[in-house]
């Protein structure tokens, strides 16, 4: 699919004129049905998931800027649900109003609390950049550190694990110093 993609791993146009040379062939895993019979996934909203689960660890990896991922991975999430919804424009994308996440807007510091405070986990291990305000307005992180620290350390002890990292650019801007970063907070007490 990335090859037609008129852009690098985003789903926004297409390339004119390409051919569809293979027919796509998505295989269910063989996976043992005795293996960890504890195991569940969920396919919806973290913060209204973690209302009814606990769990030992919660691993949370939110959008960090601006940009919906469902705008740019329609194509992908469409194929996720496979429900052929009726698709429009020159990226044929569906109907994504029901997809957008609050942590990609000025609302991500107030869900990130939200989705913290109801955890019910031992362990919270959180991924995100250290963007803040390097880039563009889009690029910048949603949640500043300082909000992500107050809301990790109001729930438990937190340890920071950081790599450098190259950030994605189009080559039209110079970000240095980015790096990735996984807060490990040890929860106080369960809820």
């Amino acid at each position: 699919m990335d090859r037609i993609a008129n852009t690098c791993g985003h789903y926004d146009a297409w390339r004119h004129g390409a051919i569809f040379e293979r027919r796509l062939v998505l295989p269910v895993l063989n996976v043992p049905a005795e293996n960890n019979l504890q195991n569940r996934c969920f396919n919806e909203d973290a913060n209204e998931l973690v209302r009814r689960i606990e769990a030992d660890l919660i691993y949370i990896d939110p959008p960090y800027n601006s940009r919906q991922y469902s705008d740019t991975y329609h194509l992908l999430e469409n194929i996720a649900r496979w429900q052929k919804p009726p698709v429009h424009g020159v990226a044929r994308k569906m109907n994504r109003a029901g997809l957008k996440s609050l942590y990609c807007t000025s609302k991500a510091t107030d869900a990130f609390e939200d989705l913290i405070q109801h955890c019910d986990a031992k362990y919270i291990l959180f991924s995100y950049n250290n963007m803040a305000n390097k880039g563009n307005a889009r690029s910048n992180a949603r949640i500043a550190d300082e909000d992500l620290f107050r809301i990790l350390n109001a729930k438990g002890d937190v340890e920071v694990f950081s790599a450098k990292y190259k950030p994605f650019t189009t080559g039209r801007s110079d970000i240095r110093g980015n790096e990735e970063r996984l807060f490990l907070c040890k929860v106080r007490r369960r809820n």
